[in-house]
């Protein structure tokens, strides 16, 4: 099982992508989350607003999900960052499996 950290544009973006994996069987849900951010950038600190997509996953699908992101994506630079697991409850394993079959 594997978790992943997706930023996106916007809410919008995120709920396509996320659509998508859901729909193809690469993800068993997806959460949204709009997020404000603040970075670097040449011109100095930045703010924008942006949503954050938390995929869950099995651990074989990991490149499809990269892969669903990278073509809908506007950025390519955003972050897809994994989460290995330490512990996840028996029946939300089952279940996750199932809906990635």
């Amino acid at each position: 099982m594997i978790f992943l950290y997706v930023f996106c544009k916007d809410v919008n973006e995120a709920k396509t992508i996320g659509t998508l994996l859901v729909t193809q069987r690469i993800a068993g849900k997806v959460d949204i989350i709009p997020v404000q951010s603040i970075f670097r950038e040449r011109e100095g600190i930045q703010e924008r607003e942006g949503a954050a997509m938390i995929v869950k996953t099995i651990d074989k699908k990991i490149q499809d999900v990269e892969d669903v992101v990278r073509q809908h994506q506007l950025n390519r630079t955003s972050c897809i960052a994994s989460f290995a697991l330490y512990r996840l409850n028996r029946e939300f394993k089952e279940w996750l499996v199932a809906s990635t079959a």
